[in-house]
């Protein structure tokens, strides 16, 4: 079928004209496609959101990192639990296979400030390889070196949140700070990791924008020579080859469990996790993509029962139009586009609050949302396809009409 533009108006003109006679109808004819496009919408940028958090809080980590936690605390039987010590990440470096650097690290919040600005804060006590694993920067000044770690210096690398509470805009290179008891030198300061520094990560646990990194022995009082097997809170292990992590986390678990219960320690592999976000990820768009496919079916419905009804109200003015010569695609096409004029407008106001919900989510629920073009494009193509199939039917039986029956029609 090939219409000109002039017939195209003329049917829009005709639409657009018997949609407007009964307005309230139309609206609410409307209204179920309009919230199916809208929590497409939202449903899709919460999950967009949701794997772009995942991405950005499994980079924190490193996909080519593993990191086994001391579990702590009472056994089964009632006795502490060993947990690990520092000399677990030498063994993890010596035994697993492309293992390249390993460091043991021990974690405590103690109040760290200066002057009247003193708080509880996190403090990370590691050599230097562990900044090395996490990727770290310094914005200013520099990183912990191998001398700080040797001498058991008091000096400290902070992270960027961290140095504007404690100075402000000041440059905190070569100021003091207190951490717990002693006195520590900064100097350096981190450049903020994540997307949002504020919020910090929930799967890379240590949030290093709000953290301060000084050496192990500055901390614990003793160096790695003296005390190999000094108690640690985590040994972060980074292997070469990133594809195997999880098979070379399997190995590390092995390792540990010659020398441990297995209930003494847990084995943390980030492309695990990732994979396990993305799975509950699709469970969520399932249960909410199903709602959403179930309001677009309950709108076709409504529309196509509207449309059944109008062509039983205007069966004399289509007896009056077939007898004036018009035929019977054209009369297809009025009433095919009558209803792609509701279903295409009521995605298109479905995109526009559907993006509105996302915001909110995101400003009142704290979720990370992201409306893609993609799911602007797929709103819109549902909208036209639910039009195209609900009236199709009501399309083709107005223009079954006779002539002669449809004048008679009273």
């Amino acid at each position: 079928m090939h219409f000109s533009l002039a017939e195209l108006g003329e049917y829009l003109r005709i639409a657009v004209e018997a949609l407007g006679r009964y307005r309230l109808r139309t609206a609410l004819s409307v209204l179920g496609v309009v919230l199916g496009v809208a929590a497409v919408i939202a449903m899709m940028s919460v999950s967009e959101g949701a794997a772009r958090e995942a991405l950005a809080q499994v980079d924190a980590l490193g996909l080519d990192n593993i990191v086994v936690q001391s579990a702590g605390g009472l056994n089964a039987r009632g006795t502490l639990r060993r947990g690990l010590t520092a000399n677990d990440a030498q063994r993890a470096l010596e035994m697993v296979p492309s293992a390249t650097i390993a460091a043991p690290v021990v974690s405590r919040y103690v109040r760290i400030g200066r002057a009247d600005r003193v708080n509880p804060h996190q403090v990370l006590a590691a050599p230097p390889a562990f900044q090395y694993i996490l990727r770290l920067h310094a914005e200013r000044g520099r990183l912990l070196a191998q001398t700080d770690q040797d001498t058991a210096a008091r000096v400290c690398v902070i992270g960027a949140l961290l140095a504007q509470q404690l100075f402000g805009y000041r440059d905190p290179v070569g100021e003091t700070i207190r951490i717990g008891e002693d006195h520590y030198r900064v100097v350096g300061v981190l450049r903020e990791q994540g997307g949002d520094p504020q919020a910090g990560t929930t799967m890379a646990w240590h949030n290093v924008n709000r953290a301060a990194i000084a050496p192990l022995p500055s901390i614990t009082g003793k160096t790695l020579e003296v005390a190999p097997n000094q108690p640690v809170d985590e040994v972060w292990v980074q292997v070469k080859d990133a594809e195997r992590s999880v098979e070379l986390g399997e190995v590390l678990r092995r390792l540990m469990l010659q020398t441990r219960e297995a209930d003494e320690f847990h084995i943390v592999v980030p492309r695990e996790l990732l994979a396990q976000r993305y799975r509950t990820q699709r469970t969520f768009s399932v249960v909410v993509g199903s709602v959403a496919a179930l309001a677009l079916l309950v709108g076709g419905i409504g529309i196509m029962n509207i449309m059944l009804t109008s062509v039983v109200e205007r069966t004399r003015e289509i007896g009056v139009r077939r007898t004036a010569g018009a035929r019977k695609r054209d009369v297809t096409m009025q009433f095919l586009i009558e209803t792609l004029l509701m279903t295409v407008g009521g995605g298109i106001a479905g995109i526009a609050i559907g993006a509105v919900v996302s915001f909110g989510i995101s400003a009142y629920a704290g979720w990370a949302t992201h409306v893609s073009p993609t799911a602007i494009g797929l709103g819109f193509v549902v909208s036209f396809l639910v039009g195209l199939v609900f009236g199709l039917y009501p399309a083709m039986k107005a223009a079954a009409l006779q002539p002669v029956d449809a004048m008679r029609y009273e």
